[in-house]
């Protein structure tokens, strides 16, 4: 049975999470956290949302918990090669530049990785151009979600990611196994997992200087203050004149004029500006 949830317990947790994680629920999405926190309530048994919001700000164990969170409000839709056109622009620009520069390493983050597979597509894609040894690619994958991490530390994938993945390559750098497909070591090694909470600033800085930064379909899910915070956290863990690649649906232009945009008749993407650091 669905435990009711008040006005003010809604802003209550609402307000917390966007300040642990930044993920912002507007209220029209009520129902939706409600839905989303009943499972957690259940594990805990507790018997109202404000003895959960108790737990989470004062008990000894809400860090706990709140690992726990960052699982159960993550989205972790995803699969191989998403947005192809992006992975173009990484496998050609992105690498000329590399080049130019005499830089010994690309090094790329997936900066919300969930599963593995955008990291291990960027490798992949680097893989493929020929154009660098793997001693030279470098991909930095991070999540908030402890599960999400979990699953990418067995390199185990089931059909539906490969969904938009050209079977030549999934004959290439996967092999059957169990069900499913193993990524190849060759790929694997290339992937280096942690967890990040994109609002950890200093966290964030830490991870550069990368030559580009992929962080798709994440940002719709900030309020606009909280995305400024994190493409410029982002600025300052990019080399200069580096990339920044979001989902189509996702514009910073309105947000910092840190970054120039880039737009083709194919994909959209961001280079930091010469000023910007």
């Amino acid at each position: 049975m669905l435990v009711d949830i008040s006005d003010a317990e809604f802003r209550q947790l609402r307000d917390a999470i966007r300040e642990r994680f930044g993920i912002f629920y507007d209220d029209s999405k009520q129902f939706l956290l409600q839905s989303r926190l009943q499972t957690r309530l259940v594990k805990r048994s507790m018997r109202d949302f404000h003895q959960y919001y108790r737990f989470l700000t004062s008990h000894p164990e809400r860090q706990d918990e709140w690992d726990e969170l960052a699982s159960v409000l993550s989205n972790n839709e995803t699969y191989f090669f998403r947005e192809r056109a992006q992975l173009d622009v990484l496998g050609s620009e992105v690498i000329d530049d590399t080049l130019k520069r005499g830089a010994r390493k690309l090094r790329v983050w997936s900066s919300a990785c969930s599963s593995g597979e955008e990291p291990l597509t960027l490798a992949i894609t680097l893989l493929e151009t020929r154009r660098l040894l793997a001693s030279q690619i470098r991909v930095v994958a991070s999540d908030l979600s402890p599960r999400a991490l979990e699953k990418c530390s067995t390199g185990l994938y089931r059909e539906l990611s490969f969904r938009a993945t050209p079977p030549e390559l999934i004959q290439r750098y996967f092999r059957p196994f169990s069900g499913g497909f193993m990524i190849a070591d060759e790929v694997k090694r290339l992937a280096q997992f942690s967890r990040i909470n994109l609002l950890d600033e200093p966290a964030v800085a830490k991870v550069g200087p990368v030559d580009a930064i992929f962080c798709r379909n994440v940002l719709i899910y900030f309020d606009k203050p909280t995305q400024k915070r994190v493409v410029e956290a982002f600025a300052r863990a990019l080399r200069p004149r580096g990339y920044l690649f979001l989902g189509h649906a996702e514009s910073i232009m309105r947000l910092t004029d840190l970054y120039d945009p880039v737009i083709t008749s194919k994909a959209i993407y961001y280079r930091l500006k010469d000023d910007a650091h």
